[in-house]
């Protein structure tokens, strides 16, 4: 189960990005362009622009591995999420406005920091339209310092 802390940070991160590999074990990098957490913790729903899915689901299909890595700005506070596949599907309405608060907080963000407009920066974030959910089963830090690649969940002993 991902801890309360961790799901408050989600909802205050602003940049994620998905890692997936093939059959041949080649990585492949898909930009996040929103994510919501289950309400019971064990499962986060990732929100991929078509832009960013290609190799996605077969890889997915192939081996279940996936990696979501969330940073929150200007913090540097990072978060791995590995796990395993539990599906795909079109996004939908309900993705869609996840996906707009996760865009209005790094336009917002992303604007107050460097000085930019808001409608510029959002359009940085590109609507999604495959929505992915994986099964939680490590955690690690991420952030710059003397704990980045320590595992969190589960607990290391």
């Amino acid at each position: 189960m991902i801890p309360e802390v961790i799901v408050l940070f989600l909802d205050r991160a602003i940049v994620a990005i998905a890692g997936t590999r093939d059959e041949r074990l080649v990585p492949h990098v898909h930009r996040v362009s929103g994510w919501r957490c289950s309400p019971d913790r064990k499962t986060i729903t990732c929100l991929i622009p078509e832009e960013f899915t290609a190799h996605l689901v077969s890889s997915l299909e192939d081996n279940g591995q996936f990696s979501l890595t969330v940073c929150e700005v200007p913090s540097h506070e990072t978060y791995q999420f590995k796990g395993e596949y539990v599906s795909s599907r079109p996004s939908n309405e309900g993705d869609v406005a996840d996906f707009e608060i996760c865009r209005r907080r790094f336009a917002e963000r992303v604007a107050s920091l460097f000085g930019f407009p808001k409608e510029a920066c959002a359009a940085f974030v590109p609507e999604p339209s495959i929505a992915v959910t994986f099964e939680v089963r490590e955690v690690f830090v991420q952030t710059p310092g003397p704990a980045a690649g320590r595992r969190l969940v589960p607990r290391e002993e």
